[in-house]
């Protein structure tokens, strides 16, 4: 066995044994040994995963106070992290940091829903979150190493869940079933029509909703960004109908209060959280059986879809969707199988199979001239 130091001197094993007057196991022994004993020491300066959870926790908040975190998604770590910290607490509160893994974050995934089948997107989501928390740990030094490593993304390409457009119709015919159902289709109708998140809609204030200029302004949209937005008619008529029966006779600048608000009237000083809009689908998907897969935010992905399929360029689908990157935009190009086939059949005058059977007569003709 040979020994290389400084790239320049080469010592063999034997020699160092010489020298130092032992044998060859007892000094790979002794060097086993004292790997063994530095691992142990770096593992113990490890911090408890309770530990930096809190303080991941306090990190979050700043982040989101600074506008570098939206509180949307600091509610959807929030309550992820709410369920680690239960499991840790019942099954090992001493959990050091650098022993969560996947199969920690199995156990609590499954903890609280044994029956469920979770979606490749659900469980990158939560991987993500797990791989956030590291890199924080990491860069504070809470850990010794950075353990991202344990928590994989799988590579996915899913097709956007959007509505079919008969599906549409029907979900205004179930809106007049809910109480306010004034209220629940503006809602359903500002989804629906300008691709807004639910979190943006909840903050739109009424002098926001220009229809003297047929805009929208969106104030801190995600990445603490704002944009302008395109008022389609049907939804500035169908804005002003429902500002008259929640108390509001005209539209009005200078009011300060929001849009959708809790206290209806002139000064609409109680905005509706996101959760109510999450809340309004659900009561529809119950109606609705067929919509089961559906969320708020696939009406923000129906509109998209539609977007592109009427022509729209894509360059300014992202402006409108608000995207930082406009590879996210070309989520929403892809359809499904139904949709393709459609578009095939709409952009042809003739089935494929008319033109396969010409060309077929074609070859037939000119083998029988032969």
């Amino acid at each position: 066995m040979t020994m290389t130091i400084n790239k320049s001197i080469n010592i063999s094993f034997e020699e160092i044994c010489n020298q130092l007057g032992i044998s060859e196991s007892k000094l790979i022994n002794f060097l086993n040994d004292n790997d063994t004993n530095i691992e142990k020491s770096s593992i113990s300066n490890e911090n408890t995963a309770l530990f930096v959870l809190e303080k991941y926790q306090e990190h979050l908040k700043k982040m989101v106070s600074i506008g570098k975190r939206s509180e949307e998604t600091a509610t959807t770590y929030n309550n992820f992290i709410l369920r680690i910290k239960k499991y840790i607490l019942n099954n090992n509160p001493n959990l050091n940091v650098n022993e969560l893994n996947e199969i920690v974050l199995n156990e609590i995934i499954i903890n609280r829903n044994s029956e469920r089948k979770f979606s490749i997107r659900t469980i990158n989501k939560y991987n993500a979150i797990m791989k956030s928390i590291l890199k924080f740990a990491f860069e504070m030094n809470y850990t010794n190493k950075d353990y991202r490593y344990k928590f994989t993304l799988e590579k996915t390409s899913l097709i956007p869940r959007y509505i079919k457009e008969e599906h549409i119709p029907k979900i205004f015919e179930t809106i007049k079933e809910l109480s306010k159902p004034h209220r629940c289709r503006g809602m359903i109708m500002f989804l629906l029509l300008t691709g807004c998140r639910v979190s943006e809609i909840s903050n739109i204030k009424l002098r926001d909703f220009d229809i003297e200029n047929d805009l929208i302004t969106i104030y801190d949209g995600k990445g603490n960004k704002d944009r302008v937005i395109p008022m389609f008619y049907e939804l500035k008529v169908e804005i002003l109908l429902y500002l008259q029966k929640s108390g509001m006779s005209d539209w009005n600048r200078k009011c300060e209060g929001y849009l959708f608000a809790r206290d209806e009237g002139i000064e609409r000083k109680r905005k509706f959280p996101i959760r109510a809009y999450q809340h309004l689908v659900e009561r529809i998907k119950k109606r609705m059986p067929e919509l089961s897969e559906i969320t708020a935010h696939s009406f923000r992905h129906t509109f998209a879809v539609s977007c592109l399929k009427i022509g729209i360029e894509q360059h300014h689908l992202t402006e409108i969707l608000g995207h930082s990157d406009p590879k996210t935009t070309m989520t929403y190009t892809k359809l499904r199988g139904e949709d393709l086939r459609d578009a095939i059949n709409n952009r042809f005058p003739y089935p494929f199979e008319i033109l396969l059977k010409t060309i077929n007569e074609d070859s037939n003709a000119t083998n029988n001239n032969r």
